[in-house]
């Protein structure tokens, strides 16, 4: 009933004038000249790298080289070759994957098709173009904005902002509201301008007969002692007059191994789109779980459809049982399976700026990394992509949640206009019906911004982009994946869309984009949050020696060199360095590796402290930083940088996220209260150590007592008075006793100030169990574990208390001797 050819591979590629438009494809066909190798998918950028265009645009100040690609035509081609056989069905679909931007589409030297949309695939059925033997496809890209007017953009009475305002004119343009596609692409504060121009996704031509599936919906529902599974099966009878008898069997296989199926039984295909619904019913389900709070069960689902002599099974697919509700009021808050969760996670960015080169292998190592660092959610931002079906499978296999955004960023959008309303209808059709099969689809929101931005930054004097967030996505969401929230926008809520009483908060004008720089780098003012959930908060911080050289690509190391700074955060604006200086010690006495450690670890100690915050705080259900992994390298937010290394924060984010968490803050005058934050499913009973230490281990006054930190929640479970001792000659701290975690930590001043002595660390390496036991005899600040590429402590830049003994572990690919380990500390 089906044959497929995959045209992926290698293409032909060449570029012309922008003016060549689709009415000169037979004159650029017919070039026999400056043809490149292009692979698909993949993007332009990658075949111009290969034929020595240009340069890779993401090193050095490559980036700038590579704006010309923006203003000219690009045509790409395949031929290929079709048997008699192929032309025995019914009809024979094109489909086109990830066409960025507007594409022009000629089979055979005809033109056979518009597609101006990234984020769903141009189908046509185009049987009437083809023949046996060798057939050509061509494809005509562009960037996508060259078409949009001045009065295009009037007519939204806003125009879109660029980053000229932060001294970067090239970054943004103000016609990219009109084009479909990933946002970020003409630069933002964590990435250059490099326009993309792709088939970003698979080509497939599909020969059906009779029939085939179309689409599977699944929705469960509670029944006594288990679920029942509804699944609406979208069977397409392909004959334009004629029917057929037909057949449609589910099953679905649980993870234990149980089967459940149902069938049709014979049924009458009509010509077109034939709903069929079917059911089955799983006692004692096993629950798809977020990381940490359970196993993601995945259960296997199959379903075949029979019609006449042919059989056709739609790809088999993971689908994980569990159920959602958004609590907006008094709180903001997710509950999955009837539990009530603290979202734990940070911002997802493209992982490329090139976005269409990232791997499934790199998904599956980012996703990794994000569960392995404890997280439970990420939020994939409306500025970037609807990632491709190998993110979503690694964070349904990791236990990822994901708040999905809509496509829509820091901008109104056109949608007074048809073809733009046709266009994100469409997007939004496919992309929710798709992703509905995705266990870790937690939340659709609107927009990035946008409702934030009607009512501070644009004033009401614009309303474009609003039908699109009230209407149009509510609508469709409700109608395909009617199982996950809908929220109108992030962030949102109240009569002020940022509002700290309603909705969720991005929390950056009190802190990070404080123009008092103390504000900025003050970690202590996130105890001052009171929000409901916070889904954006950062803090910036520099990466490895290797990334950073790395990136530099041969440039001078140096912040006043100008591929530093274009490698430095548009928000940065010295914030390092006062951050350094606040904490650490005078930057300017640093060479470049100790001020890429001492910025990596304010970095950590921003973040760590403003998680710990948020998760103490009993009316917050959320702390979202800014953001997790790195498109290219620089000075910025993330904690994952472009090489995939883990930056120092990392480990500090890491800590704060553990399923278990003591958090020390002061408390009045002279007290200090411990919360015990336990996101495990069942209470936690422990004894609890607290007190204080010198630095020098000299002098303790220690106590313990039994504490029950009940399950899914934040308790306060201990207040206890600081005492007389010195601020500058010690520390106070809380830990589970006998655990093999660092302890919560109260520092009374910042680091600088404290009265330390040298540490010693003695260490030791048991090569059978890859652990490496660790023990200071005074305070050891910030000890790092450094390994040979390929291996990772389970935890690192870690601080030592005088007397306390640590092991940790060491993954990696064999087994480690200690010659290979280096320690070092503060």
């Amino acid at each position: 009933m089906k044959q497929e050819i995959l045209l992926n591979g290698v293409w032909e590629m060449r570029d012309d004038l922008l003016e060549f438009d689709p009415e000169q494809a037979a004159l650029v066909d017919a070039q026999v000249e400056d043809w490149l190798a292009q692979p698909v998918p993949g993007d332009i950028h990658q075949g111009l790298i290969k034929a020595k265009r240009i340069a890779e645009p993401l090193l050095g100040m490559n980036s700038y080289a590579c704006e010309w690609t923006e203003k000219r035509s690009w045509w790409l081609r395949r031929d290929f070759d079709l048997q008699a056989s192929f032309f025995t069905s019914d009809c024979i679909e094109l489909e086109l994957n990830g066409l960025d931007s507007n594409a022009e589409i000629f089979l055979n030297g005809m033109h056979i098709g518009s597609h101006r949309s990234a984020f769903y695939p141009f189908v046509k059925d185009v049987r009437a173009w083809l023949h046996t033997g060798s057939n050509r496809i061509l494809i005509r890209l562009s960037s996508g904005v060259e078409q949009v007017t001045e009065e295009d953009v009037a007519a939204m009475q806003i125009r879109t902002s660029t980053e000229a305002g932060n001294g970067r004119p090239e970054r943004g343009d103000w016609r990219r509201a009109f084009a479909r596609k990933p946002q970020y692409s003409w630069g933002w504060d964590w990435s250059p301008r490099v326009p993309t121009s792709a088939i970003g996704g698979d080509v497939r031509l599909r020969a059906l007969s009779e029939a085939t599936v179309r689409d599977v919906s699944l929705r469960p529902q509670r029944i006594d002692g288990g679920v029942r599974l509804s699944a609406q099966i979208n069977v397409e009878g392909l004959h334009f007059y004629k029917t057929c008898q037909g057949a449609v069997t589910l099953k679905v296989i649980s993870p234990d191994r149980r089967v459940f199926s149902a069938s049709s039984g014979p049924c009458l295909l009509r010509s077109g789109l034939n709903h069929i619904d079917l059911a089955v019913e799983i006692p004692n389900p096993l629950l798809w779980w977020p990381n940490g709070l359970g196993k993601p069960h995945l259960h296997k689902v199959e379903v075949a459809l029979e019609c006449g002599a042919g059989q056709e099974t739609f790809a088999q697919f993971e689908y994980g049982i569990r159920f959602l509700e958004l609590e907006t009021q008094p709180d903001f808050a997710l509950h999955i399976n009837g539990r009530k969760i603290f979202c734990k996670g940070a911002n997802w960015i493209p992982a490329d700026t090139i976005y269409a080169r990232v791997s499934a292998a790199r998904y599956a190592r980012l996703v990794g990394e994000a569960a392995a660092a404890h997280f439970n959610m990420l939020r994939v931002w409306g500025g970037g992509l609807y990632e491709p079906e190998a993110f979503y499978t690694a964070c349904d296999r990791k236990g990822i949640l994901i708040w999905q955004d809509f496509m829509f960023a820091c901008t109104p959008y056109p949608d007074h206009l048809d073809w733009f309303r046709e266009e994100v209808r469409r997007e939004a059709e496919f992309q929710t019906r798709r992703l509905s099969r995705h266990a870790c689809i937690g939340l659709w929101s609107g927009s990035n911004e946008n409702n934030w931005g009607f009512d501070e930054w644009w004033k009401e004097q614009t309303r474009s982009g609003a039908w699109i967030y009230n209407h149009l996505l509510p609508e469709v969401v409700r109608r395909n994946d009617p199982g996950v929230p809908y929220w109108n926008g992030s962030p949102y809520g109240g009569a002020h869309p940022n509002s700290a009483e309603v909705g969720d908060r991005h929390h950056w004008f009190d802190a990070m984009m404080n123009p008092d720089m103390n504000k900025r780098i003050t970690p202590e003012i996130y105890d001052q949050v009171d929000a409901r959930f916070i889904s954006e908060f950062g803090y910036i911080g520099a990466c490895s020696k290797e990334t950073t050289l790395h990136y530099l690509d041969g440039q001078p190391a140096e912040e006043s060199s100008p591929a530093w700074q274009h490698h430095t955060n548009t928000f940065e604006k010295l914030t390092v360095r006062a951050g350094i200086q606040k904490h650490y010690t005078d930057p300017e006495k640093l060479d470049l590796d100790q001020y890429l450690l001492y910025s990596g670890l304010t970095q950590g100690l921003m973040y760590g402290y403003a998680l710990d915050a948020l998760r103490a705080n009993p009316r917050c259900h959320g702390g979202l930083f800014w953001m997790f992994a790195d498109c290219w390298g620089e000075v910025g937010w993330t904690i994952i940088d472009a090489l995939q290394k883990r930056k120092p924060s990392y480990y500090f984010v890491r800590r704060a996220f553990q399923p278990l968490r003591l958090i020390l803050r002061p408390y009045g005058f002279n007290e200090l209260h411990v919360t015990a934050a336990n996101d495990l499913a069942e209470d936690q009973n422990f004894e609890l150590e607290y007190g204080y230490v010198t630095l020098d281990g000299l002098d303790r006054e220690v106590q313990r007592t039994p504490v029950c930190a009940r399950a899914l929640s934040r308790t306060r479970v201990l207040r206890f008075s600081r005492g007389p001792h010195g601020s500058m000659e010690g520390l106070w701290y809380a830990r589970i006793a006998g655990a093999n975690c660092q302890a919560s930590l109260f520092r009374a001043l910042d680091f600088r100030n404290l009265k330390r002595i040298g540490a010693e660390v003695k260490w030791e390496m048991d090569e059978a169990q890859q652990t490496i036991k660790l023990e200071s005899n005074t305070y050891a600040h910030a000890v790092q574990i450094l390994l040979p590429p390929g291996y990772y402590p389970e935890d690192n830049y870690f601080d030592l208390l005088p007397g306390e003994t640590r092991l940790v572990g060491v993954a990696g690919k064999s087994a480690l001797s200690r010659a290979e380990i280096q320690l070092s500390w503060i």
